[in-house]
């Protein structure tokens, strides 16, 4: 097997775990950590409602998006 092959397999393997890893990082940064950060050492709490509701709606889609692709497979393997 190729190592063009071998690096395709790896990348068909890992990139819905990956995304997922991702996704869930981003909001739990974005929704917890840096509101928690800016409460603690700054003493500010900037709530954006607005910008939190549209990233959780983007989440969802996105898990929405990767739900569907692994219940319609991967057709379009070649392998």
């Amino acid at each position: 097997m190729s190592l063009e092959a071998r690096l395709l397999n790896r990348i068909r393997r890992w990139w819905r775990p990956i995304t997922c890893i991702w996704i869930a990082g981003t909001m739990a940064v974005h929704g917890v950590i840096l509101p928690l950060w800016m409460l603690i050492y700054r003493h500010e709490m900037p709530t954006d409602l607005m910008g939190l509701s549209a990233l959780v709606t983007a989440t969802a889609g996105a898990f929405a998006v990767r739900e569907w692709g692994k219940i319609k497979g991967r057709e379009d393997d070649p392998a």
